[in-house]
């Protein structure tokens, strides 16, 4: 359990594997991935490149990596639990926590190697598609920690099922970043890697879920235009056991959503738009400019 303060010797395990993350490089990934098979590539003047791939494509060191880097960020927040950590001898988020075809976005500096924003649009798991309403279909993680289907709450459009739904998870950024402008660019380069991506993945994603605090996250959904519908009066928990189940305790009040993503030719021009964004000289005013465009909402339901 974390409801205590962890021993020096904990303390100690988990500084270690955030300094361990801080010093590897990703300076080569894009030397290691199959081009033909990545969703998106983006590789700027400026040194930032960021990449869409699924995990079945990404190799087991870089996978590593990855999930040590989220990991890295949860505990610099203290939204992962230390104790849960050192007790297993981990190093990185499990990798039986990933799905073949969950795909991961990350933007990193070719020129330090370090990553600098990270999000990921993971599948259930299910093996075949499942009526969203179905009892036994497999749910999503955001589902299995407030303990709802999110569909009883907020319709699906009609026909969609399991295969067509995605969970947007991890959108973080490293605890390094802290120029504005740069913390920024960032943030649209993954947006823009989130929307290539979902116009690139067949079938079609038409649903998002996940969590968000509102005052957090959900401005970066609101920034890519979505319509979220946040779930009210949730009572989120995983056991004291999971290596997460701080994200629940320490953060503010945390809503699950639903938000319907809009149809491929809606999301190409919202990809147009983005890379217009990034191109622009003034970065704040083209990102403001940018919003008032697409214009995403928010809205509540009760659970």
């Amino acid at each position: 359990m974390c409801t205590t303060p962890p021993r020096s010797a904990t303390r100690r395990y988990a500084a270690d594997i955030v300094a361990l993350h801080d010093r590897l490089s990703y300076r080569h990934l894009l030397d290691h991935l199959p081009h033909a098979d990545l969703l998106h590539r983006a590789a700027r003047g400026d040194g930032l490149v960021t990449v869409a791939s699924t995990t079945e494509h990404l190799p087991h060191r870089y996978l590593l990596g990855l999930q040590g880097f989220r990991l890295a960020q949860y505990l610099q927040l203290g939204w992962a639990c230390e104790e849960a950590l050192h007790r297993s001898a981990g190093f990185c988020e499990p990798l039986q926590w990933l799905h073949a075809d969950d795909v991961h976005v990350l933007t990193y500096s070719s020129r330090t190697g370090r990553i600098l924003g990270y999000l990921s649009l993971t599948t259930s798991g299910a093996q075949e598609p499942r009526d969203l309403l179905e009892p036994g279909r497999p749910r999503f993680p955001v589902e299995t920690a407030h303990r709802v289907n999110l569909f009883e709450s907020v319709a699906a459009p009609a026909g969609v099922r399991s295969d067509e739904v995605r969970e947007l998870k991890r959108f973080v950024h490293s605890r390094t970043l802290t120029d504005r402008a740069q913390r920024l660019r960032v943030t649209l380069e993954l947006l823009l890697g989130a929307g290539q991506t979902l116009v690139a993945l067949e079938p079609a994603v038409r649903v998002l879920v996940g969590d968000v605090e509102e005052k957090v996250a959900l401005r970066h959904l609101l920034l890519a235009g979505l319509d979220v519908h946040l779930i009210e009066d949730t009572q989120p928990w995983l056991p004291d056991d999971d290596l997460l189940h701080l994200a629940y305790t320490r953060r503010g009040e945390v809503k699950p959503f639903v938000a319907h993503v809009p149809d491929r030719a809606e999301l190409e021009g919202r990809v147009e738009l983005l890379e217009a964004t990034l191109a622009s000289e003034d970065l704040f005013e083209a990102t403001d400019a940018f919003s008032g465009a697409v214009r995403g909402s928010a809205r509540r339901t009760a659970a």
